[in-house]
């Protein structure tokens, strides 16, 4: 039987969303005009409050530069810089084929997102949580590396499904 949860087809779409720009440079379109945080809603099991919604991604943080590699990564967040007014997380740090490397977010870059979307993406990194990374490096070294997409690893729960008695 195949299931048609929203929670299971965000988690679907995100992995789309992942691999066909790494299999074809060319149908990959994202731009930081773009951006999005995209949210799913959380169920209190025997609640009947108002679904509270949680982040599980952030998707076309930057344009995808033909010019430059393009990764896929599972791994943990070490670090996050803020600005000044520490709402806005402007890198992370992340282990990577053993070493680390700081990649910009472009949270504050986007003039798409607005200031509650800022605080969501503030609110969605954290770290020790691991993340599926796309993100790219640029330059001859690789030295300017930023962020395409995140998504979290592990979905928040969804509200259980009823089992139906035969």
């Amino acid at each position: 039987m195949r299931s048609t949860h929203p929670l299971l087809s965000s988690v679907h779409l995100a992995c789309l969303l992942v691999i066909v720009p790494c299999l074809s440079p060319s149908l990959a379109a994202a731009a930081s005009d773009s951006a999005k945080v995209i949210h799913t809603p959380l169920h209190k099991p025997g609640s009947k409050a108002e679904a509270k919604s949680a982040v599980i991604a952030l998707v076309s943080m930057d344009e995808v530069l033909l010019d430059c590699q393009q990764q896929v990564t599972v791994t943990k967040v070490k670090t996050v810089s803020y600005s000044e007014s520490g709402i806005t997380p402007q890198s992370i740090g992340v282990d990577w084929l053993g070493r680390k490397l700081d990649i910009a977010t472009n949270v504050g870059e986007n003039p798409v997102l607005t200031l509650e979307e800022i605080q969501a993406a503030n609110q969605f990194i954290k770290i020790g949580k691991r993340y599926l990374i796309h993100f790219q490096l640029c330059g001859n070294d690789g030295s300017q590396r930023s962020l395409i997409n995140m998504y979290a690893e592990q979905v928040p729960p969804a509200r259980p499904l009823r089992k139906i008695k035969t």
